[in-house]
């Protein structure tokens, strides 16, 4: 009776299947034992003499987080959600069979050449998982994304059938099963080493700051110094949802998190359900774009193009800053139109006492961003910062570990990298794919002869490409593939490397908040109980300089960090009086004018494009439209002032 209750009570948290009894501590063990293993190999601590190879170290991983997938996602949502059933069981051991195999011939694999010329057990055990692989991805990432990397994978096996610039030699599945399962550039390739260098490193410090209550944290930080000014409801959702998105990874798991509260919190002091929900999802879309912690994406662009993660950080860090700015003018200039005031002070939390029970995590935060950007150990600086937050999370007992926080860790940490791992293994084959065919190559130089010196036709096509492909696949995946193709081509014009990258990126975030997806916008529009695609079109006009900001950056290395500090600061300073002109005409108020008529506000959407651009001269005329704009409004006003004394008298 009481096993039954139990089981009635175990609910589905999410898309994760509630694990009980065995399968629960197999996941925790399993869990414990990979973050333990990954703090071993990053820091390079030799035990009993024996320093365990890089693909040993890769396949432990994949054992641990590919076997966990078929337990924590269940095949479909007609599946029971609390049990895991047979087939689950026997695909999970079944995905141990491969790695178990590349760690006991690690050796051989290596000496032999097994990659070209695979024996029969190793291409036996090779399909088994490769078609493992595609179902953990598609539990993990979905249909589509699987359906994507399937036909990728098996690519060499037709790519001699393909027509024009796809054509390519042909290769055995001998070849094709060899090259995916025991070469370093497939399953073993670049996101899975991304995965287990750095990322496990960096998902464990976010799951440490969720498990010790930093969401709440950063939520009444933001209400203590924003919540009371005007439009303070969605200053605090655009600031709060920066923190926990750049934290989480996940602009959906930040809107249905940190939007709960916010989304309500706006609507109740005015603003329109489905203004609220587009300032949830403009934000917490930004806040994966957001350093120190960016998602995958970011770890992944640093080792294509070979730089510190820090570098990433500091690149990545100046356009979203711009981002920033445009979401905090037109919430405020919404806020000054609409009369909307702030949260009333008794609400609002004590800033000194907010600060006084959550320092560590400014503590811990600290320690990240000095170990990243002093020390330049972006591999190390997440487990010192994990272990400097855990240990001083216990000298606050509201925050203090016990074994329900351990286990909550423990759990949320496994589920975080179940979830990435089942992805990036896959995407891993769309890399190996296109390596060995050599399409990557082949095609970027067809782009380049197709676009030829027209670097703006290339960004173009790269942007609408870039935002096809987000549609359906994650951003990692989509600017792994965009990476391989496109980068190499807008690099050979002239693009600054980091520009063409983060183009890229930017691209591939858009469909967040952009119909006819719009995930993000979407799920926003549910907690706010608006129309769906009216939130989503009010999202695209708050996010436009996610639209704008990667053109100019590519034009303006500046923006991205490129060039001295005078040409840097010069480039954000004009870039942010532009962005400000033109969230005025959006809106239709502005600092000192207030109300603003519809030429005035054409004008300075006209003016605030033109300094955007980066080149002196758009930013003179520019400036001289603004005179103009101004001049109007002022001369329109006296007119207007001196028709009521008219009449009134």
């Amino acid at each position: 009776m009481n096993k039954k209750n139990d089981t009635e009570k175990a609910k589905p948290t999410g898309r994760y299947r509630e694990l009980l009894g065995i399968y629960k501590w197999y996941f925790r063990s399993v869990t414990a034992f990979a973050a333990l293993l990954s703090f071993v190999y990053v820091f390079k601590i030799v035990i009993f003499n024996y320093i365990m190879p890089d693909m040993s170290y890769f396949a432990v991983m994949i054992a641990v987080f590919v076997s966990s997938t078929f337990l924590i996602f269940p095949a479909s949502g007609k599946v029971a959600s609390n049990k895991v059933p047979w087939y689950d069981s026997i695909l999970a051991l079944a995905t141990l069979l491969g790695p178990i195999y590349i760690i006991a011939n690690n050796m051989e694999i290596i000496l032999g050449g097994w990659e070209v010329v695979p024996p029969l057990s190793a291409k036996i055990l090779a399909l088994i998982t490769w078609v493992l692989i595609i179902e953990a991805v598609r539990r993990a990432g979905g249909a589509m994304l699987a359906g994507v990397i399937l036909v990728v994978s098996i690519y060499p096996l037709f790519a001699h059938l393909c027509p024009g610039i796809l054509m390519a030699k042909q290769y055995s599945l001998s070849r094709i099963l060899g090259f995916h399962f025991l070469g370093m550039q497939s399953i073993f390739g670049l996101p899975t080493q991304v995965f287990c260098r750095l990322l496990i490193g960096y998902m464990i410090f976010a799951v440490a700051l969720q498990t010790t209550g930093a969401a709440n944290f950063f939520i009444n930080f933001c209400l203590a110094i924003l919540g009371g000014v005007r439009g303070g409801a969605a200053k605090v959702s655009i600031l709060s949802s920066a923190f926990f998105a750049t934290m989480s990874g996940s602009a959906i798991a930040n809107v249905v998190t940190t939007g709960a509260f916010t989304i309500p919190t706006m609507k109740r002091l005015g603003y329109p359900p489905y203004y609220a929900g587009a300032i949830e999802a403009c934000a917490s879309k930004g806040g994966v774009l957001t350093p120190p912690v960016m998602g995958v994406t970011a770890f992944i662009m640093a080792d294509f193009i070979g730089v510190s993660y820090a570098q990433v950080c500091i690149a990545a860090g100046l356009p979203v800053l711009l981002y920033w700015v445009s979401l905090f003018a037109q919430t405020d200039f919404y806020a000054a139109k609409m009369g909307l005031r702030g949260l009333p002070r008794e609400e609002l939390p004590s800033l000194m006492e907010t600060l006084k029970g959550g320092w560590f995590y400014v503590a811990a935060l600290a320690v990240l961003v000095y170990f990243i950007f002093f020390e330049r150990v972006e591999a190390l600086a997440p487990y010192y910062a994990t272990v400097v937050l855990l240990i001083l999370a216990n000298f606050r007992k509201e925050t203090r570990l016990n074994r329900n926080t351990l286990l909550q860790f423990t759990d949320g940490t496994g589920k975080i990298l179940t979830e990435l791992m089942g992805i990036l293994v896959g995407v891993g084959m769309i890399i190996g794919a296109l390596s060995l065919t050599g399409t990557a190559h082949g095609l970027s130089g067809s782009l380049t002869r197709l676009g030829g010196d027209h670097m703006f036709l290339l960004l173009v096509i790269g942007a609408i490409t870039s935002f096809l492909l987000g549609i359906g696949l994650t951003i990692s995946a989509c600017y792994i593939f965009l990476a391989m193709l496109l980068a190499p081509t807008l690099v050979s014009l002239g693009i600054y490397e980091m520009s063409a990258h983060l183009f890229l990126v930017y691209w591939g975030s858009v469909s967040y908040i952009t119909p006819p997806v719009a995930l993000a916008a979407y799920a926003a529009a549910s907690i706010a109980q608006a129309n769906p695609l009216r939130t989503a079109v009010q999202a695209v006009k708050l996010g436009f300089v996610s639209l704008l900001v990667p053109f100019f950056f590519v034009y303006n290395p500046a923006l991205v960090g490129h060039g001295t500090l005078v040409q840097i600061f010069l480039s954000m300073a004009t870039a942010a009086f532009g962005i400000i002109l033109l969230s005025a005409g959006f809106e239709g108020y502005s600092f000192f004018l207030k109300r603003i008529s519809i030429p005035v506000r054409v004008i300075f959407m006209a003016a605030g494009f033109l300094i955007f651009h980066p080149k002196t001269v758009t930013d003179l005329v520019g400036l001289a439209l603004v005179g103009a704009g101004v001049g109007y409004h002022y001369t329109k006003k006296g007119i207007t002032e001196k028709r009521v004394r008219s009449t009134v008298l």
